[in-house]
């Protein structure tokens, strides 16, 4: 369904003062957050006065950090590492939160939908930790409002949302989408975008939310900055269902979730990590937000069922290639289950019948007296060969065809017709609507028989394409993660493990272009292990080895969660900060060069002292390319080596500069 969602309408929506909106002090930091001249003195001042906000605020940014520095304890810490895009968006989704728990929606399940958009914000967040599709402190705020269009529907249409979800509920085959579109001619996604953009959030944001619950609508190349969003907050949503599914059905949606990990460029085995680790945070945050957390799921549970099932799967395909099997015989069965066959018709005569035929053929029989239990009974029990009778009661035969044939489940389902009407037109209109063959009335045994064999090979084939298709995805996700990991292995440096300076080079690229496009900072910083060189001729190579180790080691803890630092050369480590002004760099800087002078190298018996030099540069209007943000870094970290080593250099402006004398 393509969206006509006309944004003169949201503009009447906003103007009625029924749309969720902020309030108090989560009013007044988005105000304040708006002004360009706003200090960090100032926005620490409003937090201050809510201390919820404090603590999630402060929680929030842990999650950022975490494993990668010490803890954060301040509103000021917590403000350097979020920034203010994040924290606006933030006292957004919390203010939300907090006023719009209950309401007069009786259909929609407010504290199941926050805990739900809970768990999206916590997956996108790690996530994107991992596979670096963008903030995670951003998109932590845009996982918790992703779907606040459901709940404005629920807010401006109490009523009719509620009968909405029951009919949704009721016809599981509908999409909810297209039920609102019927109904309010605009989707909950058409009003998540038009309010998110109204908040302030950029573009490039809001369109992962208009369409990750239809990606095949998104024009984004694999690989790209877009693509990669969109996937994750895909990926995000689907980690949120399995959260919230029955444990029976998250087997299924675990394999999904494998399906898409090569979207985003991570494995099932990377998928599992991450999801232990978001439900362990979704507990955590539960009790926060006194949100119910009910049977969370093991992900590395889950992979390791999956890993055995497909094992399983092999097993039985190789002994089935090892067994010789009749010909005749191959043509009768289905290989790996008895064959399930519903019959829905009104008639009950005409049942008996049709069962006394199928069992005598050992088939696994279903019924159903009218088109509305046979279309629910297909969905529950997935038959292989559906026999409809074409006029019943509740929904006609060919209702029922073209329902069934717009689910998934009931696309490779073979339909026999059963009618007395054989007139051309009528035929072409039931062949038009999805069914494979018909069968006359009266029916004759003898006929029907050797119709259900005639449709038992098309079944066979079509299950066995499945499993070729299947074997095809196994090889493609196995060769996707190798050739990952000769792709990180080119990328990586051995002796630190930090990426390398072919990756610096085009992650300092990508970086550059997203500053470009969105217009946010970008500072970067030129690190030297100070006396380097002496330290390796006195002590030997292996001596120099272990304090590039160390140093690494004292470099990563002390990193904020959204900086990449790379090693480009001997002893030289350049770091990237995304959208992070020259004051908040030369802060990181400075945490960097601490944890640094605090360590002691072992070596050969001596403890050796160490201490590094850093350059900091922020882009500006002069610079024409990266490689100019780059050479003003490199100038800094001169600077501070001719200005007597361990401390931090900016040659811009009247930056503040700091020692470790």
């Amino acid at each position: 369904m393509t969206s006509t969602f006309d944004s003169s309408r949201y503009e009447k929506l906003k103007a009625s003062g029924d749309l969720p909106s902020p309030r108090g002090v989560a009013l007044a930091i988005i105000r304040l957050t708006q002004q360009d001249e706003v200090s960090m003195a100032e926005l620490a001042k409003v937090i201050r006065s809510d201390p919820a906000f404090v603590g999630r605020l402060i929680k929030a940014a842990n999650g950022i950090v975490a494993m990668t520095r010490r803890p954060v304890v301040s509103v000021q810490e917590a403000l350097m590492v979020l920034g203010l895009p994040a924290v606006r968006t933030m006292a957004l989704g919390f203010s939300l939160l907090s006023n719009y728990r209950r309401g007069t929606c009786n259909g929609f399940d407010y504290d199941a939908f926050w805990s739900r958009s809970l768990t999206t914000a916590l997956a996108v967040q790690v996530l994107a930790q991992r596979n670096r599709a963008g903030a995670p402190d951003e998109l932590f705020s845009l996982g918790l409002l992703a779907d606040v269009g459901t709940l404005a529907l629920a807010t401006l249409y109490p009523a009719e949302f509620s009968r909405l979800l029951a009919e949704a509920r009721r016809y599981p085959e509908l999409r909810l989408a297209d039920l609102e579109h019927r109904a309010f001619a605009m989707t909950h996604t058409d009003l998540s975008a038009a309010m998110l953009a109204d908040w302030g959030v950029p573009k490039v944001l809001i369109e992962p939310v208009r369409l990750y619950e239809t990606p095949e609508r998104s024009g984004a190349t694999p690989g790209t900055r877009d693509y990669m969003l969109l996937h994750t907050l895909l990926v995000a949503s689907l980690i949120a269902e399995l959260c919230h599914a029955a444990e029976s059905d998250r087997g299924a949606l675990f394999a999904r979730v494998a399906e898409l990990g090569n979207s985003i460029e991570m494995s099932p085995a990377e998928l599992a990590s991450a999801g232990d680790h978001i439900v362990s945070l979704w507990v955590d945050w539960g009790d926060t937000l006194e949100l119910k957390v009910d049977n969370p799921p093991a992900f590395s549970t889950l992979l390791a069922q999956g890993e055995a099932s497909a094992q399983a799967e092999v097993r039985v395909l190789e002994a089935a290639e090892e067994t010789p099997v009749a010909e005749s015989a191959a043509e009768e069965e289905i290989a790996d289950s008895t064959v399930r066959v519903l019959v829905v018709e009104d008639d009950a005569r005409v049942r008996r019948l049709l069962r006394q035929v199928l069992e005598e053929s050992d088939y696994a029989v279903y019924e159903a007296a009218n088109g509305r239990s046979g279309l629910e009974m297909a969905l529950e029990v997935q038959p292989h060969i559906l026999l409809s009778d074409w006029a019943m009661p509740q929904m006609d035969g060919m209702e029922l065809i073209r329902a069934l044939r717009a689910t998934r489940i009931g696309r490779n389902v073979y339909i026999l017709l059963l009618t007395d009407l054989e007139e051309d037109e009528r035929l072409i209109e039931a062949f038009e609507a999805g069914v494979d063959d018909f069968v006359g009335k009266p029916v004759k045994p003898r006929v029907l028989a050797a119709r259900l064999r005639a449709g038992l090979r098309v079944v066979r084939l079509q299950q066995e394409l499945e499993r070729d298709r299947e074997e095809i995805r196994r090889f493609a996700a196995e060769l996707a993660v190798s050739n990952r990991r000769l792709q990180e292995a080119a990328l990586t440096d051995t002796l630190t493990g930090f990426p390398n300076r072919r990756y610096a080079i085009d992650r300092m690229q990508q970086e550059w272009v997203a500053s470009t496009r969105l217009g946010r900072p970008l500072s970067c910083m030129i690190i030297d292990i100070d006396s380097f060189k002496q330290i390796n001729d006195t002590h030997g190579h292996d001596a120099g080895d272990a304090v590039l180790r160390g140093a690494a080691d004292a470099l990563r803890e002390a990193l904020r969660g959204q900086d990449v630092i790379c090693r480009t050369g001997g002893d030289e480590f350049l770091v990237i900060c995304p959208e992070t002004e020259l004051s908040a760099a030369l802060v990181c800087a400075e945490r960097l060069r601490a944890a640094v002078d605090r360590l002691a190298v072992e070596v050969g018996g001596k403890r050796l002292a160490l201490s590094i030099s850093v350059g900091v540069a922020v882009r500006d209007g002069g610079m024409a390319d990266l490689d100019a943000l780059i050479k003003r870094a490199d100038q800094g970290a001169y600077l501070a080596k001719q200005r007597g080593r361990n401390r931090i250099e900016a040659v811009q402006g009247d930056a503040a500069r700091t020692d470790g004398q």
